[in-house]
């Protein structure tokens, strides 16, 4: 989980959204769990339209839930700059590819699929800053 370990700590986000025309802030904060078997990850957003979350992240997969009760897996692609996200669904697929710009900026790009892959949209774009 090398790749990963650098995110531990807490972030500041900021992310434009096609579902919103203005920006989206909050927090994310990354913390090792179960020994450093998984990173908990606990997703804070300004908004209250928006859901509050929590995921459970390996170097393989990601188990993401949200408070409306949505359920999700990803897939996970770990390299020594960024790594990918991606969950195929009949009805609602993403993929994301994080970026880190140094140690303390992380860039996130994601798209969404209502095909199950076959053609992908713009969906968000978000930058985390380092907060400790």
């Amino acid at each position: 989980m090398s790749v990963l370990k650098r995110l531990l700590g807490e972030w500041r986000l900021t992310m434009s959204h096609v579902a919103v025309p203005e920006q989206i802030t909050g927090t994310q904060r990354y913390e090792p769990v179960l020994g450093g078997a998984f990173l908990l990850l606990r997703f804070t957003y300004d908004r209250p339209d928006f859901p509050d979350a929590l995921a459970l992240i390996t170097e393989e997969r990601v188990h993401y839930f949200d408070v409306r009760g949505v359920t999700r897996v990803f897939e996970v692609e770990c390299f020594e700059d960024r790594w990918t996200l991606l969950n195929l669904d009949e009805a609602f697929s993403q993929r994301y590819t994080a970026r880190f710009v140094g140690p303390d900026e992380v860039h996130f790009v994601g798209e969404a699929s209502h095909d199950s892959g076959a053609s992908w949209q713009p969906d968000f774009e978000m930058t985390l800053q380092r907060v400790t």
